[in-house]
């Protein structure tokens, strides 16, 4: 068994590991976290998934059905994520305090974690506007395009709302729900395991890129990637879930909020259709919200880094 010191994981964080389950049985850390994700995967994906078929009926999600998928969206995810998170969490360690990091971060820290976190969701969707220029041979557009087709309309339709009532709901399934039980899956349980063998940098790396996966959409994966990395960094350096969840909340909520508002088009500078003047146009965006994302980024790495001699300390238990 790797020492768990060796990675890099606080000291302070390490009291309940050493009596938890997978200790007690050897088990090495990162077979118990590919068993997390395929229990997690079964339960969310294949039962939870046949489960709303059969419920809903029909795979198509209509306005006459969109309410009830959400709903059941919701349920699936709190007692097939978020149940089997905290009860494999007691089994990594004792202190589930430990697993999840609840520390609250100081509000500059938070500010900039935010701040970045708009900026990078810009330099992304500058990303996805140049990836959707590359090439592909016909036979594969013919196969990937209505693939990607699907995926968007499936999105739109469980995010698209008509009132501010059914605004709230869809953010609160949308954007609530999967801040916290995805970050407590990922930044938190998978996260920790992995952290007990890999450096907390290559840890969030990995579950970055396991987070990617997880959705299902291989027309935004880079995106996934970084933006996985990004709250796994951010869980990291603050030593507290909280931040992450925070940044996946704003990143979700954000799109439901262009979407409802009509803006979702209006996210790159200039007219579509690839001319070269609109493309320098996007290229000097791209440097400008680079920019900005990266000074950002440094001034939360200086706010961050205040008082990390007490971060990730659970709180004490009375």
């Amino acid at each position: 068994m790797t020492d768990p010191a060796a990675s890099g994981v606080p000291q302070e964080v390490q009291g309940g590991y050493e009596d938890s389950f997978l200790v007690r049985n050897h088990i090495h850390p990162v077979v118990f976290a590919f068993v997390c994700l395929f229990l997690v995967f079964i339960l969310y994906q294949i039962i939870g998934g046949t489960l709303t078929y059969l419920i809903v009926g029909q795979t198509e999600i209509t306005r006459d059905n969109v309410a009830l998928v959400r709903l059941l969206t919701l349920v699936g995810q709190t007692i097939f994520i978020l149940l089997p998170t905290l009860l494999l969490a007691l089994l990594v360690n004792t202190r589930s305090a430990a697993v999840f990091q609840w520390k609250m971060p100081g509000g500059l820290e938070t500010f900039f974690a935010a701040l970045s976190l708009l900026f990078l969701q810009q330099v992304l969707q500058i990303y996805l506007y140049f990836q959707e220029m590359i090439p592909l041979p016909e036979p594969v557009r013919e196969i990937l395009g209505p693939l990607r087709e699907s995926i968007e309309e499936m999105f739109r339709a469980i995010v698209a709302a008509e009132s501010i009532p059914e605004l709230l709901f869809v953010i609160l399934v949308v954007a609530v729900a999967p801040a916290v039980i995805e970050e407590m899956f990922f930044r938190g349980l998978v996260q920790y395991t992995f952290d007990r063998v890999v450096t907390p940098l290559r840890s969030a790396l990995i579950v970055g890129v396991i987070f990617a996966l997880y959705h299902f959409n291989p027309f935004a994966l880079v995106p996934l990637i970084v933006l996985g990395s990004f709250f796994g960094f951010l869980r990291y350096r603050s030593k507290s879930i909280v931040v992450a969840m925070t940044a996946h909340f704003l990143n979700n909520a954000l799109a439901v909020l262009a979407l409802y508002f009509g803006m979702e088009e209006d996210m790159l500078v200039g007219p579509s259709g690839g001319a070269e003047g609109e493309i320098a146009a996007v290229l000097a965006q791209l440097f400008l919200v680079g920019s900005l994302c990266a000074l950002s980024f440094v001034a939360y790495l200086r706010f961050s880094g205040r008082g990390s001699a007490d971060a990730g300390r659970p709180p004490e238990q009375s």
